[in-house]
């Protein structure tokens, strides 16, 4: 849990695939002429939008909520 919530602080943005920008930039990368991933992944994000869109600032805000969480899991069971 504390590795968990250590990385959506310092990585937030690798943790979220769907979110508009990552969504944004990959079609941008297929357009430019970079290899799809799998079978139609460019006609797959022209077609459909994606799911949610976390901010990077919530993702942070749960990490540290996770963090916090495990420390005090720890903690009691250490006592």
């Amino acid at each position: 849990m504390i590795a968990m919530g250590f990385g959506a602080l310092v990585a937030p943005h690798t943790l979220v695939r769907e979110s508009r920008g990552n969504h944004a930039r990959r079609l941008h990368e297929l357009e430019d002429g970079a290899p799809e991933a799998y079978f139609e992944e460019k006609r797959e994000l022209e077609a459909y939008r994606p799911r949610f869109n976390l901010s990077l600032k919530t993702i942070r805000r749960l990490g540290i909520f996770a963090m916090v969480l495990g420390g005090g899991t720890v903690f009691l069971g250490l006592t």
